[in-house]
């Protein structure tokens, strides 16, 4: 979306970025499973299968990563939240959420 910065050393396969997301150097969205199956992503508190091999992150407005940040592949970030330098995002971030 307009206004999102993504700068050097970052990794942003098949994600959706929203209005003014700022990802810090270094930040990683794997788009991917390791085990090769399709991307889950929890809705309503269930996990659901995407139908899609590949999918990455889903990041809502005016989110901000630190350096070195990964965020695993379906992953969903809300509006507002910051995520620290050197975190491993592995489930669904609230938004205004404040993780380190």
């Amino acid at each position: 979306m307009d206004e999102a910065k993504v700068p050097h050393l970052n990794y942003v396969g098949d994600s959706i970025l929203g209005h003014g997301v700022s990802l810090g150097a270094g930040t990683l969205t794997a788009n991917l499973k390791f085990n090769d199956s399709n991307v889950e992503s929890r809705v309503k508190g269930k996990f659901v299968d995407s139908g899609q091999r590949k999918l990455g992150a889903i990041i809502g407005d005016a989110v901000k990563t630190g350096i070195n940040v990964s965020i695993y592949p379906g992953v969903k970030i809300g509006a507002d939240a910051w995520i620290g330098p050197g975190a491993i995002v592995r489930t669904d971030v609230p938004s205004k959420a404040r993780v380190k």
